[in-house]
């Protein structure tokens, strides 16, 4: 597609140029040809606008204004065949459903409207109508989302680059003051409070969580990550996908992370980390290498990162260069229920227990103790 646009001259005042040619000049105003074949035909990027928007404002005034949300884009569609110019639906066959990806509505001349599933932009000749347009297709169509828990971005690698895909929890998974404390030893209530502090006031370090399997170090990310919803940004990497850390393509996926979402604490989670933090070896000297670039240093200066892992193995197992004063912002043992506090969690989710020594959070849901082992965490006490 080829745009055609207007621009006036300006007239310069160079000898060179003779008195022909500025009347030429003042006579012909010049056609400037815009090449927007490379242009987004739906949802702006990075601010600029659709090709629909460029070619209906030209060079003439455009203002836009932003707002975060989610709208009935079904009814809006029903109530506005004639002004969607644009759309991206995708069907789901196996739930009989759909979901609008990306609309562009245009409601006059200069009046647009793009719209995806948690944000909307409005495009006018003056910015009070950029921000009349968002306004009142809230009023209309703006819907009360779900009540929800926390988010993360997991995080994957295609052929050749890195993405995100955004998991929203459950409102379940944040826990009541009452929940948290039934859950959790005696002291750990103050621990989490400590903890989310510093999580806020420092921009990064390293915190581990060491526990056995089943005493709750999932449960309590998620609730971290309902918590801190309002000041940061987590992301997922799976445990298959943890030598994506050493990769150098990886720094430059968490340098745009960091310019897009300079406004929130970044903070990263890996989830049995043990190969990433034991003492280096030749088979996880990469990893333990990036992680204490990613937590410190100039590179960490930079990146601003926060990591969090959570790990079955022992604090003695720790490489030592990850837990120096400074880098690590925080170790936390998560030990198992003893027979008093097991039996009042358990009671309080209707499940009865068979007398143990103590128990891991996971058998109290499943109203039976492991035949697995176990061993007694050792630490730093949990500071």
């Amino acid at each position: 597609m080829i745009a055609d646009m207007e621009i006036r001259n300006h007239i310069t005042s160079e000898p060179a140029l003779n008195q022909e040619a500025r009347l030429l000049v003042q006579a012909e105003p010049a056609r400037l040809h815009c090449d927007l074949t490379h242009g987004n035909a739906f949802f702006p990027d990075r601010n600029a606008p659709p090709v629909p928007i460029l070619t209906a404002f030209g060079d003439g005034n455009l203002h836009q204004c932003r707002v975060g949300g989610e709208w009935d884009f079904d009814r809006a569609f029903a109530e506005n065949r004639g002004g969607l110019i644009r759309s991206f639906r995708r069907l789901f066959r196996k739930t009989d459903t759909d979901v609008w990806e990306d609309v562009i509505f245009r409601f006059g001349e200069r009046r647009f409207l793009c719209g995806e599933k948690s944000r909307i932009i409005g495009y006018g000749e003056t910015a009070e109508d950029a921000e009349r347009i968002v306004n009142d297709f809230t009023a209309a169509y703006g819907t009360t989302p779900p009540k929800t828990g926390g988010r993360f971005q997991l995080i994957r690698k295609d052929r050749f680059d890195f993405k995100c895909e955004d998991v929203t929890l459950g409102a379940d998974t944040v826990l009541t003051e009452g929940e948290f404390a039934l859950r959790y030893p005696e002291g750990s209530p103050a621990w989490h409070q400590g903890f989310v502090e510093k999580l806020i006031t420092r921009k990064s370090g390293l915190s581990i969580l060491e526990g056995t399997p089943g005493t709750g170090k999932t449960t309590y990310l998620r609730h971290l990550m309902g918590t801190l919803q309002e000041t940061h940004r987590f992301y997922f990497i799976p445990p298959s996908n943890m030598r994506i850390l050493s990769e150098s393509d990886f720094i430059g996926f968490w340098a745009g992370e960091r310019q897009i979402h300079s406004d929130r604490r970044l903070a990263v989670i890996l989830e049995d980390a043990d190969a990433a933090i034991m003492t280096r070896g030749k088979d996880n000297q990469d990893q333990v290498s990036a992680l204490l670039n990613l937590s410190d240093g100039m590179l960490g200066d930079f990146l601003s990162l926060q990591i969090i892992c959570t790990i079955n193995c022992s604090a003695s197992e720790i490489d030592q260069a990850l837990v120096r004063p400074g880098r690590l912002l925080s170790h936390r043992v998560f030990e198992r229920l003893d027979p008093s506090q097991a039996a009042r969690l358990a009671a309080s989710i209707g499940k009865s227990l068979s007398h143990a020594r103590d128990y891991s959070l996971a058998e109290v849901f499943a109203g039976h103790q492991s035949e697995v082992p176990h061993r007694h965490s050792i630490g730093f006490g949990g500071k």
